[in-house]
């Protein structure tokens, strides 16, 4: 989906502002063992004084789709200390109207060698490039894009890292399909990458990649 000049400085606009209040995020992200410095490398931010158009996403992580030309994307994540799928009319993720679909972390497509990670979502995305592994992230089987196949056709190993339920097998049988080279990588039931960090370390996910 190619976008305006003035949709790439709005982009490029609301992520800065929002980059300067990641410190409220350093509690919610320590928690789940992820570095503020490396996720403020990677942009994120806090939505405060949001830009037109951004008020309902006040409050929440702003996790914002960089390229080399800047951001293309961005989606809004919930940081607030409840279950968000116990509260009516509210949604853990939010996203821009009219935004498109986007691969999260492409920059580290031009970095990786013979192989690449593949997990479901950004911060699974952004432990596995915490611990040096290169990684991009995809929301799920239904927002895959047919030619994103062709992004991987230079790598002989793309490991995908499956969330254990019903959405990670959909997505392993639509990317097996479409994808060279693609390794099932499935994580415990219940269980996603960066649950798995903060159980059992990153050894452990360093140890399901074949050498």
């Amino acid at each position: 989906m190619k976008q305006s000049k003035e949709s790439r400085q709005f982009l490029e606009k609301s992520t800065l502002r929002y980059a300067g209040h990641l410190d409220e995020a350093a509690g919610w992200l320590e928690g789940r063992g992820l570095d503020l410095e490396v996720a403020r490398g990677q942009g994120l931010g806090v939505v405060r004084e949001p830009l037109a158009g951004h008020g309902q996403f006040e409050g929440r992580l702003c996790i914002p789709y960089l390229t080399d030309a800047g951001p293309v994307n961005a989606t809004f994540r919930c940081i607030k200390d409840h279950d968000c799928k116990s509260i009516d009319n509210h949604s853990k993720y939010l996203f821009r109207k009219n935004s498109g679909t986007h691969m999260y972390g492409v920059q580290d497509l031009s970095w990786a060698d013979e192989w690449i990670a593949v997990t479901e979502g950004e911060l699974d995305a952004l432990t596995l490039k915490q611990i040096g592994v290169p990684a991009v992230g995809i929301s799920g089987a239904k927002k895959w894009q047919d030619h994103w196949s062709n992004v991987f056709e230079d790598f002989s190993r793309v490991y995908l890292f499956e969330d254990g339920d019903s959405a990670g097998e959909e997505l392993w049988e639509r990317l097996s399909n479409e994808v060279h080279g693609a390794i099932r990588v499935r994580m415990p039931d219940g269980e996603d990458v960066n649950s798995m960090y903060n159980k059992q370390g990153k050894d452990y996910l360093l140890g399901r990649f074949k050498k």
